[in-house]
């Protein structure tokens, strides 16, 4: 398998991988707080939860970031591929992307410690290291934003590997990330997950043309 197979297959399986974990097991075997809950109350009962659950708990937050970190290695390759014309913006988005692969790897150390000085009976450094590991997310989609507008614009202006629409629609939804993701939460989720099902596309395009 070469390179571009490798992100082929990676940009298919991870973001379904990762949506699978995140948005389908998290919430139906972990379930989720209740309602009007603060921000301690509610990460106290996550990891409450989760103490319950561990094995399934383990099971989706490794996986699920492990997808992610598939997801966002395989855009930087991507990116990295560019040799023409969007060489300059592709090497940037690929820059970018990198630089992002540190945010799920410092929130999986965060939370597995929070999840064992919780067991521990430290209780409120627990809940104080699982707000740090939701904060280092809110930063994640301006930066994943700014990766996929450049990548898109990288291709467009390479004329390749994607289809010039597929480019486009990768450089138009990194723009719309930006507003989305600092000012509407709910709408910013949205155009997050559309932007998933963007890659998995881009992925299943990029191996049909390695037949």
């Amino acid at each position: 398998m070469n390179t571009r197979g490798l992100t082929s297959w990676l940009m298919i399986i991870c973001p379904i991988g990762m949506m699978v974990m995140f948005a389908g097991l998290d919430p139906l075997v972990m379930g989720a707080p209740g309602e009007g809950l603060s921000p301690n109350e509610r990460v106290l009962a996550n990891l409450e939860t989760f103490h319950d659950k561990k094995i399934a708990g383990y099971f989706i937050l490794t996986f699920g970031l492990l997808f992610m970190v598939g997801m966002i290695t395989a855009l930087a390759l991507l990116g990295k591929s560019l040799k023409e014309s969007g060489a300059a913006i592709g090497t940037l988005s690929s820059l970018i992307f990198t630089a992002i692969l540190a945010i799920p790897v410092v929130v999986m150390g965060l939370s597995l410690s929070a999840y064992q000085l919780f067991a521990d009976g430290y209780k409120d450094v627990a809940v104080s290291l699982e707000l740090i590991s939701d904060s280092a997310f809110m930063g994640m989609p301006v930066f994943w934003g700014l990766g996929l507008a450049l990548l898109g614009l990288g291709m467009l202006l390479e004329k390749r590997p994607l289809p010039t629409i597929l480019s486009g629609l990768l450089c138009l939804i990194g723009i719309v990330m930006f507003p989305a993701a600092l000012i509407l939460d709910d709408i910013g989720f949205l155009v997050f997950a559309i932007s998933i099902v963007l890659v998995a596309s881009s992925g299943g395009v990029l191996l049909r043309q390695q037949d």
